[in-house]
């Protein structure tokens, strides 16, 4: 075999990659995602490709050609920086749609930099001040099938004082201080939030083991929401700007269409049974088919 001389070399740099999250089994190798990069109004981008380690990387942004091909310019990372727009759709419909801003290229992987994250859950609201994760968080559907590892709570959100759905609201699921899990409502209000099921607590001996079906466990549930203007077109993908600005704004889940003042009980969550969360109508605690949020920027 002759020997192979080589003339040319040529390096090719990726302006962006990123890696997702998913809140409910807390891993980042999710595939199948379609993520868009464009700039300003241009209403064709770049498709991002992923690789084995579930990075999704970008080659031939707009605008950002000659960054990618012109190696010798090691300051082309802070001086080619341009604004984007980068969407996140999930054509099996497992994940939320969302969208958000970043400026490229960026060395390395893309922080979602965020005080409110921290792994394994990635949100806990509030959270340490200090906690931050690499990846860019993907949000349950409602229509993502539920593995039978996982607890799943459901909800349609809707304002209290205006019956409109209470889209891309964030609902929390907690055990006392412990945050286990936490779902973002779509466009139409619905939520599904899938976590771990909690520690079962284990039984006094010598009393017999209850059943492998039989664990309950009290939850308590919390919102966070800003309602949306009513000039305001509710968005189909969200903005993760958006999501940001709801931390600072729980809101009260209502018991009760009679008593709007009174909070949500606590629910009880079963083993391996799906819960459905509704405000009552009336004191026969016939359910309704919405669980209605306080719009009201005060809380009791």
């Amino acid at each position: 075999m002759s020997n192979v001389q080589v003339l040319e070399r040529t390096t090719r740099r990726v302006p962006l990659g990123l890696q997702v999250w998913d809140i409910a089994t807390a891993t980042h190798l999710i595939e199948g995602l379609e993520i868009q990069v464009t700039s300003g109004a241009r209403a064709t981008g770049t498709r991002a490709a992923t690789n084995r380690s579930g990075v999704y990387y970008a080659f031939n942004v707009p605008r950002l050609q000659q960054f990618e091909l012109n190696e010798d310019d090691i300051d082309a990372w802070k001086t080619q920086r341009r604004p984007y727009k980068i969407e996140v759709r999930d054509p099996a419909g497992r994940f939320l749609p969302f969208v958000f801003d970043a400026d490229l290229p960026i060395r390395d992987l893309m922080t979602w930099l965020t005080s409110r994250i921290s792994p394994p859950q990635p949100f806990i609201v509030p959270s340490d001040q200090s906690s931050v994760i690499q990846q860019i968080p993907l949000f349950s559907s409602v229509s993502r099938p539920v593995p039978d590892t996982l607890a799943v709570v459901r909800a349609e959100l809707r304002e209290i004082d205006t019956n409109r759905p209470a889209a891309w609201s964030l609902l929390k699921v907690s055990i006392d201080t412990t945050v286990l899990g936490i779902g973002l409502a779509d466009q139409k209000g619905r939520v599904a939030i899938l976590f771990p099921y909690p520690k079962r607590s284990s039984p006094v001996l010598p009393s017999t083991p209850p059943a492998t079906n039989a664990f309950r466990w009290d939850i308590e549930l919390t919102a966070y929401y800003t309602p949306w203007q009513t000039a305001v077109p509710v968005p189909d993908a969200l903005d993760l700007a958006y999501l940001v600005k709801q931390f600072d704004s729980p809101r009260k889940l209502i018991q009760s269409m009679e008593f709007p003042t009174q909070a949500l009980s606590v629910q009880v969550l079963e083993y391996r049974k799906p819960l459905t969360v509704r405000t009552e109508i009336s004191a026969t605690k016939k359910p309704s088919s919405f669980l209605f949020v306080n719009t009201q920027p005060d809380m009791p």
